[in-house]
């Protein structure tokens, strides 16, 4: 039998394991926060939690900071809260002011520091202030109302005057100001209107215009709004009276003393109003009324597409069911605020502070898409010069949205950077009935400085947050007159990636990052990583 050669060894080659993760990414919540929507129907693009980010059309951005203006008022060793901030417009802009109201005085804060006194004993017994600006041929003038104190005005040429006395039938108690049809226009706590009888005139005899009729649930006309508005008939100038009990009247016309010049166009419902502060705002060819009933646009009331039964067309419809509760809790509290910060493209609307925690609601103007803000201790504020004015229950007067640190002093010391929260959409990464195991997260940023992260994946639609918060390291960080020469490195915008550990073993996931760094940083997107089960 012959031999046969052995066949050469070959070692066996060895199978490769297979790959059991998955990959999904998970987009930046642009649409904002979605309280309207099943949380296990929303969008991938809504967030659950929005906090100090703002949605924006590419990502959701950290906010800026805040920073002291102006020291606050002691009365006897007591501080006095800053209860109103308004400004007034010169035609030479060399001639602005900034004013301050509380304890019944009036304060020039103007160039900040130590406030001056302008006014003392105005008589006012909320110092809540309410203004407006009015230019006739005599001068430009900021006309400003506070019950108790009366009717006063200002302008570069006059300063302050009392003009109560002067104005003949004006009540004392009188609550805002208004100018419509270039006539000046008062409310005060009954159901009456007060129009001065000539037009481009700031102080003259003042007639009473009874309101009872549209006051249809009782109480009194709290403020006046004028509203430009396109009928169908050309552009025209309306005069929008809100009831204290919800009651919204929609006039026309030009002369209220002639009922053939002067009619009613038509009364609608909004819910109660707050009791103090500015609770509307213009935005846009619209006035944004906040009620009892949420965020109410007068536009869409007047067409009848938003009403008690129908409120699914306001712009508020994704926060709605959470913002209208807290309205209704906090009407009669200090201060509501809504004004509109052009410089950071959002609409704020600011609530009273409840229980020592201080809240807002932000919608980017664009987009429309909301978040919140935390760590804004805002007691009253103005948009002044497209900037963000606010005053503290300390007493001093701080400029918001401004600047990389939140609680900065005015020489510019101090201060935290913010922190912001986001808790995207849950997501069942298309296999809602599998078991997954969330291993992995590659967070990417737009930012000037990578931003300190901590990341993790809440399951099961918790919302817990992430454990600790995220120290940011500015060592080799250049900031703005602060940065070392020859140590810091300047960087211009640039997209940060990082991978996370996360855990967590569920059908549904969400992804939740507490992060800190330098205002202006964007959350773009993340990629998760997971591994995919059974069904048990």
């Amino acid at each position: 039998m012959p031999l046969v050669p052995l066949a050469t060894f070959r070692t066996p080659r060895k199978a490769a394991a297979a790959q059991v993760a998955q990959s999904f990414i998970v987009p930046a919540p642009t649409g904002g926060l979605n309280y309207r929507d099943p949380i296990v129907a929303m969008q991938p693009t809504d967030a659950v939690v929005l906090n100090n980010m703002i949605p924006k059309q590419q990502g959701v951005e950290l906010r800026k900071g805040w920073q002291e203006f102006s020291d606050a008022i002691n009365i006897g060793g007591n501080p006095q809260s800053a209860e109103s901030v308004f400004q007034y417009r010169a035609p030479n802009s060399a001639n602005n002011k900034i004013f301050m109201a509380t304890a019944g005085n009036i304060y020039d804060i103007t160039a900040g520091g130590t406030p001056v006194l302008v006014v003392s004993g105005t008589g006012s017994n909320a110092n809540d202030w309410w203004t407006t600006q009015f230019s006739t041929v005599a001068d430009t003038f900021l006309l400003a109302v506070s019950p108790g104190a009366g009717y006063w005005t200002y302008s570069t040429a006059t300063g302050w005057l009392d003009r109560t006395a002067s104005t003949t039938n004006l009540p004392n108690t009188v609550r805002t100001v208004a100018v419509w049809k270039r006539r000046v226009w008062f409310t005060a706590d009954d159901a009456r209107v007060y129009y001065l009888n000539s037009v481009d005139v700031i102080t003259n005899t003042c007639t009473a215009f009874p309101m009872g009729a549209m006051l249809r649930n009782g109480g009194y006309v709290s403020a006046l709004v004028n509203w430009t508005l396109d009928a169908g008939i050309g552009i025209d100038d309306y005069l929008v009276a809100i009831g204290s009990e919800g009651d919204v009247a929609v006039w026309e016309g030009s002369d209220p003393s002639n009922a053939s010049l002067f009619a009613l166009k038509g009364c609608w419902y909004v819910g109660p109003v707050p009791k103090h502060g500015s609770y509307f705002t213009q935005l846009g060819g619209d006035v944004m009324i906040v009620s009892e009933l949420g965020l109410v646009p007068m536009s869409r009331l007047i067409n009848g597409s938003y009403s008690v039964d129908n409120q699914n067309a306001g712009p508020a419809i994704k926060i709605q069911s959470v913002f209208a509760p807290f309205v209704r809790r906090l009407k009669n509290e200090k201060f509501f605020n809504v004004f509109v910060v052009p410089n950071s493209e959002v609409l704020v609307i600011s609530l009273p502070v409840d229980n020592g925690y201080y809240r807002q609601f932000a919608m980017n103007i664009s987009t429309g898409a909301w978040c919140q803000f935390a760590n804004f201790p805002i007691r009253s504020a103005a948009a002044i010069g497209g900037e963000l004015y606010f005053g503290k229950s300390d007493g001093t007067v701080c400029r918001g949205l401004y600047g990389q640190r939140d609680g900065v002093a005015q020489d510019g010391s101090g201060g935290t950077f913010p922190v912001g929260e986001i808790q995207c959409a849950y997501n069942a990464f298309n296999t809602p009935a599998q078991l997954k195991k969330f291993c992995l997260a590659r967070n990417i940023f737009f930012a000037s400085a990578a931003p300190s992260v901590n990341t993790n994946v809440n399951i099961q639609y918790f919302t817990q947050d992430t454990s600790g918060a995220p120290s940011f390291n500015t060592t080799n960080v250049v900031l703005w007159n602060s940065g070392i020469w020859n140590v810091a490195v300047w960087v211009s915008e640039n997209n940060f990636e990082s991978w996370h550990g996360v855990n967590g073993l569920g059908y549904y996931g969400s992804l939740r990052i507490k992060l800190t760094g330098i205002p202006g940083s964007t959350f773009l997107s993340s990629h998760l990583l997971c591994e995919t089960g059974g069904v048990m």
